[in-house]
């Protein structure tokens, strides 16, 4: 029935998951009955083995800890899965307290592998994963690369989620616009200032009034507009005159793109606030068809935005802006990390290796992928993590209708909701959406996707004490300046002092330390 699409709930759903580490909570009854009152450690009064999970979410409200879902999974594995989640606002201030607590659950969720999962790594507070990664298919599917950035002193720590390299924001156009004003879509940066400016200056959804930009930017310089990996500020991609390898935000190659948007602040192109405007703010402009380039990813997207701006702009077509071909050569967007959130385990299952079987067979259950086609009430493992057909969903015109998360009425929003892919495209993302603007965007981004490689940043593959101390700072500098050059409070030519300000600040230890990684460990840049 491969006409089924499915509602796109993905990322609300496993953003039941996010940085957080938490335990059975003595002020939830229900928890302590469960913990206190059956006869054997770690067991439920049924004899059920207790199995704690704290996760951050992004969903509101979340799933309830005691939902029909919960009670499927336990009825399913023979556990008592106690849930507990977190408003992801204010996760990340309350897992640090919970960690030093040491009142720390079974399954501790987190955002990424950043400087905390560092510390607690080398703390002793996760338990060692690295004699399980073979016995479990979608496990050893994970590539290297993404297993690099879950170890710390050479082991792994972390169980990734998934999360494709190549679908990640990529630039896109209104493509209704170009033709109205008979442009075509820019291949390079001059290209993309005329049409910018066009947009700006030429009435592009022909209202006959002044209310439209090229493009739009908010504080921060987000999104940065790079265009391609060459220009990427986040991508470790050039090499200095030392020999290092840099980060593009303070390569020369991202004087042409500051100096772009300079040029295009300066025409009115871009909005005078722009530097104190929310990126939330931004990209409800861009659909409500007030500017006409901006940045959209097809994977985890849901179909709101689209169908906002087609109310707008029944007329609005979406296309997406090829990456423009570099100096060096290079042609191709920077990849993603591989992955987007971690589950950690407590390193006192270290005496309870049945329960790290237990939860680990659990996970892979919920991890392991299931074709677009096969994803329907007649697949029971697929019918089974929706909650059953009538029940967690419904399929309504030959669509997935889920209900909300509030009900947990599906089992997949209290573990995992993306399974693990074989390959980026076997998401198959164009038939995943269920509306025509958006599935037409997403099928174009397939397309050009298929033709281009994807850069794996190697700075995600190692882990520097200094530049997870310092890169927040210096970046944050780097950024304040930047913006400083585009609203024309100083200027390109102001780059070397910048840089050298850079330098003095703790960015030359932290290029020093980063490439010493990088060489001991034999990690570069690479295209996948």
């Amino acid at each position: 029935m491969r006409s089924v699409k499915v509602l796109r709930l993905l990322l609300a759903a496993v953003l039941t998951c996010g940085t957080a580490a938490c335990t059975a909570d003595s002020s939830n009854p229900s928890t302590t009955k469960d913990r206190d009152s059956s006869d054997k450690p770690g067991e439920s009064p049924n004899g059920n083995m207790v199995i704690s999970y704290l996760d951050g979410t992004y969903a509101s409200p979340a799933p309830p800890p005691n939902g029909p879902g919960v009670q499927m999974i336990n009825e399913k594995f023979h556990v008592a899965f106690k849930t507990e989640f977190v408003p992801i606002a204010e996760y990340f201030q309350k897992l640090p307290a919970r960690m030093a607590s040491g009142d720390i659950p079974d399954v501790i969720g987190m955002e990424s592998a950043d400087s905390n999962y560092y510390k607690w790594a080398k703390q002793g507070a996760f338990l060692p994963l690295d004699a399980y990664i073979d016995k479990y298919p979608t496990l050893k599917m994970v590539p290297e690369y993404v297993w690099d950035a879950m170890k710390v002193d050479g082991h792994i720590y972390g169980i990734p989620r998934y999360f494709p390299v190549k679908y990640g924001k990529s630039p896109m156009i209104r493509k209704d616009w170009l033709d109205k004003l008979g442009l075509k879509v820019p291949t390079n940066f001059e290209e993309l200032k005329q049409v910018a400016i066009a947009f700006t200056r030429n009435d592009p959804d022909g209202n006959g009034v002044d209310d439209t930009y090229g493009l739009m930017l908010a504080m921060g310089i987000q999104y940065d507009f790079d265009f391609g990996v060459y220009w990427n500020p986040a991508a470790w991609y050039h090499t200095n005159k030392n020999g290092q390898i840099i980060p593009g935000v303070i390569a020369d190659s991202s004087k042409e793109r500051i100096g772009m948007l300079a040029d295009l602040y300066k025409a009115g192109a871009i909005p005078k606030d722009w530097a104190v405007t929310k990126i939330s703010d931004v990209k409800k402009a861009f659909y409500a068809g007030k500017f006409g380039i901006f940045y959209e990813q097809p994977y985890d997207k849901w179909p709101t935005d689209f169908r906002t701006l087609k109310s707008i702009n029944p007329q609005a077509e979406l296309v997406p802006i090829p990456p423009f071909k570099a100096p060096d050569g290079s042609q191709g967007f920077n990849g993603l990390a591989g992955y987007f959130q971690i589950l950690t385990l407590n390193s006192k299952l270290q005496g309870d290796p049945a329960k790290v079987t237990k939860f680990l067979e659990m996970n892979e259950y919920f991890r392991k992928f299931i074709p677009l086609d096969q994803r329907t009430p007649n697949n029971p493992d697929y019918d089974w993590l929706n909650g059953k057909q009538g029940i967690g969903y419904k399929i309504v015109n030959g669509s997935q209708e889920n209900t909300d998360f509030g009900a947990g009425l599906q089992p997949r929003f209290y573990l995992e909701s993306r399974f693990w892919a074989p390959s980026d495209e076997a998401n198959e993302v164009s038939k995943v959406a269920v509306d025509p603007l958006q599935r037409s965007l997403f099928s174009a981004m397939e397309s050009l996707y298929s033709n281009y490689k994807a850069y794996i940043n190697p700075i995600n593959r190692i882990k520097s004490e200094k530049y997870m101390e310092r890169w927040a700072e210096l970046e944050q500098f780097v950024r304040d300046e930047q913006s400083r050059m585009i609203i024309g409070q100083s200027s390109v030519a102001d780059w070397d002092q910048m840089m050298q300000k850079f330098m003095d600040r703790g960015g030359k230890e932290v290029l020093e330390d980063v490439n010493r990684l990088f060489k001991e460990k034999g990690i570069k840049g690479e295209w996948k």
